[in-house]
């Protein structure tokens, strides 16, 4: 019976794990839902696709495969878009990974797959396979691929790269590189030997890219009369959950097609699996499973399977509650009786679905639900579980339990006095309810994403060898309800996760998962310090806040840890707080004094928050977004302190802000006056006050005003201003927006490290307040630049010339011309990445071209 149980959970949790997400789709639901998993239950088809990035995915043939084709459908995406930008907020790096991660989870809740990863970081453009293969150590991705392999068990892969040049980007070919190695390694036992048991893939396919015809054609436009859309339709609304990347697009309907080659065949056909046998029945051959008990076991599987979906009227769906509940009994018992790995995880994967069949047939609806979204180690809190039931008298009885991770204790809770309306337990009228209260350990770790909880190696992820669930989106170790049906006289187990229900003024019912978090949250407001050096002392103001995160009173002191050869002195505005609830938070003025004649260099400075016997110095840094679950990261509270030899002249400077951009910030850190653009100001507004205007990346896109304004910018560069226009993408040049013709590409320098050569070393910009040098370009991080001008007129004058090995030069990346009586500057080298990250060089020369205007002529 323990078994059994056991199954019976990982199935519940297994099945629900690609859907955790804010997104609710109407297909998985009601008779719609039934109908597909109907067909599901009816196939052991399963198929793999394998790609680089979020966005890489063939979303339509994804969404064909899972939602027409009824196949068990994944992605396996090699990174999760660490590197990349972001057009939503400021999070780049790791807490972007964060974001695009919860992006394909809401794609997939879409499109019907499920999602993968291995441990591999995106570290940004790249343009070949020997930079991907130096960044990423091949046996260890091999491996992680090779794993998800092994316990997906696919019957098909489909890789989206070919592994030659033609993919372009470097990671691209990595990804096309890696697939059919992976798919020959996980068929051979001693590969991989720590990554499962060996599973042969029947079917291998490339994508089809460029000219020359497709062996294979799929039309993912094929309108579903029970989703009442096309998979092409819903896979573009999956698409479009990829906001931080701009992916949103039109809902297209009519044929559209996704093209494949199968490899090693020159043969055309009809269906991706055309030649295997796809039947329940069909795994024991395709699986290499023919004992006799596999074989009965399918059998009655495929018996029950097969009646539930002659019998289906969608007026009666629990007419065929019988059919689903032999096949979940016969499922289940066959998991238990079955000792080969692949069989018996077929086995519970079926057992899962012919559940959320049942659910779905006798309309059971679960709630597990707690009065808090957060909760601190050695805190406790309340869960009432209740249960729905729309096909009356198919339910004889029903239990519950929660589930707790170990250490957790949970204790049942009388039933509350009938309070209608009111506080947690509002009166929603169900067929069953209990309560709990679960108690959090002092020691419980706190919820951030499993793979941020120990520091990169390089650019790949630390991972726990033990970690079973590594590979997944995120862990599924919260706190989650165990209900108990007896269905006909069968006792059939659910699992819902526990959440926080609350509903959002503007967006309606809002639902969040259980994250333990810190008794406080101790934050500098600073996380870098740009310092000129001098020969007098100077003082910088920190400020150190300290939020109340539990729902006790907390107080304490507060002081600051500061690394450095020489002594910094410095003053507090208060030592001491007092934070009487949940949320409340107190603010401390520290006055840091920097010694007179500090050598350059990096210096740090902690904060610390002493509470009771404890010292808290992290802080927690929540990733929220409307069309995402919560997310929260810690890291410690700390200030990054550079002091560099900078200097800048004084100038006005007036900054149109483009997206997720903290270079306003770094403006301020040099110690100049900035003043953010608005709308009107753009518009109407005296620019002459200003010295510079600067442009944020990617304005052209995020800020329709600045296109419509755009004259008066010139304008103001004509009557002697200068403006400064960082990085923007083809769209900026294809508006003709710069003052003389240029055409923006994807010309970029991937290679941060890449040599730079000053063509005009005289030139001011080079020169004044900063004298420019070599060591200047030294310590950059992810790339050089990126959108440079590839061509550009005459009146243009490049002042800096760099480009990836073997590539041709690029003179694009920093150019200046004179217009009217001003400096316009297109500005592609990568500040808005360098300066956030306190390198030296960058803050040397984007002061520079800053000063401009005060430069001797």
């Amino acid at each position: 019976m323990k078994r059994l149980l056991l199954t019976t959970i990982s199935c519940g949790i297994f099945l629900s794990a690609t859907g955790f997400g804010q997104i609710r789709p109407g297909y998985d639901r009601g008779v719609s839902g039934l109908g597909q998993m109907l067909k599901r239950l009816n196939t052991s088809a399963s198929v793999l696709m394998i790609g680089a990035h979020p966005d890489d995915e063939d979303t339509a043939l994804l969404s064909y495969l899972a939602r027409g084709e009824s196949a068990r459908t994944a992605y396996l995406s090699l990174t999760r878009g660490d590197g990349g930008q972001n057009i939503l907020g400021t999070e780049l790096g790791e807490s972007l990974g964060v974001i695009r991660t919860e992006e394909l989870i809401q794609a997939r809740k879409l499109d019907g797959a499920e999602q993968y990863f291995t441990r591999a970081y995106d570290y940004g453009f790249s343009k070949t396979l020997a930079e991907a293969k130096e960044k990423w150590d091949e046996k260890i991705i091999l491996c992680d691929a090779v794993r998800v392999i092994r316990e997906f068990r696919p019957l098909v892969v489909v890789s989206q790269f070919s592994g030659t040049p033609t993919d372009g980007h470097g990671q691209h070919q990595y990804a096309g590189y890696i697939s059919p190695l992976a798919v020959k390694a996980a068929a051979d036992a001693s590969q991989c030997k720590s990554s499962g048991d060996a599973w042969e893939v029947r079917k291998f396919y490339l994508r089809h890219r460029g000219a020359g015809e497709p062996r294979l054609r799929i039309n993912t436009g094929r309108y579903d009369s029970i989703l009442g859309r096309s998979y092409f339709e819903i896979a573009m609304e999956a698409r479009s959950q990829h906001r931080s990347q701009e992916q949103g697009v039109v809902e297209l309907r009519g044929e559209q097609t996704s093209s494949l080659n199968l490899a090693g065949s020159e043969a055309k056909e009809t269906g991706i699996f055309d030649g295997l046998d796809t039947s329940v029945a069909g795994f024991a051959k395709n699986s290499k499973n023919t004992e006799k008990p596999v074989i009965d076991a399918l059998a009655k599987i495929a018996d029950a399977a097969s009646k539930a979906s002659r019998e289906f009227d969608y007026r009666n769906p629990e007419k065929i509650l019988p059919h689903f509940v032999n096949g979940y009994a016969e499922t289940v018992g066959a998991s238990v009786a079955t000792t080969g790995s692949a069989p018996r995880a077929f086995f519970d994967r079926k057992a899962g679905e012919f559940a959320a069949a049942i659910k779905l047939a006798a309309g059971i609806q679960i709630d597990a639900l707690t009065d808090r979204e957060t909760v601190v180690p050695g805190d406790s809190f309340p869960v009432t579980v209740k249960v729905f039931v729309g096909a009356k008298g198919v339910a004889k009885k029903i239990s519950a339990k929660v589930a707790a991770p170990e250490s957790w204790t949970v204790a049942n809770l009388e039933p509350p006095k009938e309070t209608p309306n009111q506080g947690f337990f509002r009166r929603e009228t169900g067929d069953f309810a209990s309560y709990f209260n679960i108690g959090v350990p002092a020691e419980a770790a706190l919820t951030q994403p499993y793979w941020l909880d120990e520091p990169r190696d390089g650019d790949l992820f630390r991972w726990r060898e033990d970690d079973k669930q590594r590979s997944l989106p995120f862990h599924r170790e919260m706190p989650f309800a165990l209900v108990e049906v007896d269905v006909l006289g069968v006792v059939v187990t659910f699992s819902q996760a526990v959440e926080y229900r609350y509903a959002d003024d503007t967006r309606g019912e809002i639902r969040r998962f259980i994250d333990v978090v810190p008794m406080a949250s101790v934050e500098l407001d600073q996380p870098l310090l740009i310092v000129p050096t001098s020969d007098k002392p100077q003082t910088r103001k920190l400020v150190m806040s300290v939020t109340n995160l539990s729902n006790k009173a907390l107080n304490g002191t507060v002081a600051l840890n500061i690394t450095s050869e020489k002594a910094w002195a410095y003053g507090a505005s208060s030592r001491t707080f007092d934070l009487k609830k949940i949320g409340e938070k107190s603010t401390v003025d520290f006055d840091v004094t920097i010694p007179a004649k500090t050598k350059p260099g990096s210096y740090s400075i902690t904060g610390q928050a002493m509470i009771g016997d404890g010292l808290g110095s992290t802080t927690m840094d929540t990733i929220a977004y409307p069309h995402m679950q919560t997310h929260r990261i810690y890291r410690r509270a700390v200030t990054n302190v550079k002091v560099l030899d900078l200097k800048v002249a004084p100038v006005k400077i007036g900054y149109v802000s483009g997206s997720g951009d903290r270079v306003p910030e770094a403006i301020r850190q040099m110690g100049l006056a900035i003043e953010l653009l608005s709308e009107k100001q753009l518009a109407s507004g005296n620019l002459s006050m200003f010295d510079v205007i600067v442009v944020g990346i990617r304005a052209s896109e995020v800020r329709p005003d600045f296109a419509a304004d755009n004259q008066r910018l010139l304008e103001f560069v004509r009557g002697g201003g200068t403006l400064i226009v960082q990085y923007q993408r083809p769209v900026y040049s294809q508006q003709g927006l710069m003052p003389y013709p240029a055409q923006i590409t994807n010309a970029r320098v991937t290679d941060e490290n890449a040599s730079i050569r000053m063509l005009l070393p005289e030139h001011p910009l080079m020169n004044f307040p900063n004298k420019i040098t070599d060591a200047d370009f030294i310590g950059w991080v992810q790339e050089r630049n990126l959108y440079n001008f590839s061509t550009m007129d005459e009146k243009y004058i490049g002042l800096l010339e760099s480009h990836d090995a073997g590539e041709p030069e690029n003179k694009g990346g920093l150019v200046i011309a004179d217009v009217g009586k001003g400096k316009y500057v297109y500005a592609s080298y990568s500040f808005f990445r360098q300066l956030p990250a306190g390198v030296g060089g960058a803050y040397r020369l984007f002061a520079n071209i800053l000063s401009l205007p005060k430069a001797k002529k």
